[in-house]
């Protein structure tokens, strides 16, 4: 990779295509070679020749006089390296990635004596939680918190990312974690808006699901639900029952208004196929929106070079300890 890189810079179309952290050090880019010239003029001028006479002209061997030049050449490309190194070349490499931005939902879930009715098979309640527990598994990227309520709400799970617990917090709702009778929608909706509401995610929902009206509880419904209005979340109601007459009847009017007056939707569910299409359909409404974001990285070649003007220095170093540059100096 290193090699590459490397390898990469001293290709003619590499080299522009490279930017600089610190160009101001590549002005210093021709003093190595200034110092070594300078350094082979003085070294000439106080060469002292010694004129000897041979009757075959001594002649130098061509290797050693391109020898002569070696501890010179490696001492310069040093400099540079080190030089090119504190310039610090950096390539920008752009990355696209992309981030789900998902919804902020509080499931509100009925869980009084009247949702026990077996009007819909198992049960109201049996239905809710299963279809519930589905639209849950398929929102991957969203935070959920989940209400329980009867005569009072229950907080059965604060809001949160993780699938596993609210599948198992819904599972074990039963009728018994709530000792108050009667159903309290205004509370239980109230609860459901303050799990959202601080969130900084601008995509807010509540599901309120049930079978009545409000007859329990403090807030009325429709406070709670101008409260919800104010605070941008939509409300989706879902009134759970068989149509037919039955010992504990569907009160959709409430449901109806909360929906009207919070911006959502109210549906009715009358058996566990047509609560599953209405989950789906909310599942569609509000998908997570996925977000393309562009970031840069600087790869840079500065520790190659730092890597190369080390080596050129020990070069440098094993020809002045063999004595090379010495010699081919004398």
């Amino acid at each position: 990779m290193k090699f590459n890189i490397f390898y990469s810079w001293h290709q003619v179309k590499s080299i522009f295509s490279y930017s600089w952290e610190n160009s101001l050090f590549l002005y210093l880019i021709p003093l190595p070679i200034i110092i070594i010239l300078i350094r082979l003029l003085v070294k000439r001028k106080n060469q002292s020749r010694v004129v000897l006479s041979f009757k075959t002209p001594f002649k130098q061997h061509k290797l050693t006089r391109i020898l002569t030049f070696l501890p010179d050449t490696v001492l310069s490309l040093c400099m540079i390296s080190l030089i090119v190194a504190l310039a610090d070349p950096y390539k920008s490499v752009f990355h696209t990635r992309v981030q789900q931005e998902g919804v902020d939902i509080a499931l509100g879930l009925d869980v009084s004596s009247s949702m026990l009715s077996k009007d819909v098979l198992p049960s109201r309640l049996a239905i809710a939680k299963q279809t519930a527990q589905a639209f849950i598994a398929g929102r991957k990227f969203d935070q959920i918190a989940l209400v329980a309520f009867a005569g009072a709400p229950y907080l059965a799970s604060p809001i949160t990312s993780d699938s596993s617990f609210l599948s198992f917090s819904i599972r074990s709702l039963s009728q018994q974690q709530v000792t108050e009778e009667g159903t309290a929608l205004g509370d239980a909706l109230g609860m459901c808006i303050n799990q959202v509401r601080e969130e900084a995610n601008p995509k807010k929902i509540i599901i309120l699901i049930s079978d009545g009206n409000n007859t329990a509880g403090n807030l009325d419904p429709l406070t709670s639900a101008e409260l919800a209005k104010t605070f941008k979340i939509n409300v989706y109601t879902i009134a759970v029952g068989s149509p037919k007459a039955s010992l504990d009847p569907v009160d959709e009017s409430t449901l109806r208004m909360i929906a009207q007056h919070a911006n959502g939707r109210f549906y009715r569910a009358t058996d566990k196929q047509t609560l599953q299409a209405i989950f789906k359909e909310i599942d569609v409404m509000e998908k997570s929106r996925k977000l393309f974001i562009r970031e840069v990285e600087h790869k840079s070649a500065a520790p190659v070079f730092f890597q190369l003007a080390f080596f050129l220095f020990f070069i440098n170093l094993l020809l002045k300890i063999l004595g090379i540059s010495n010699t081919l100096e004398d």
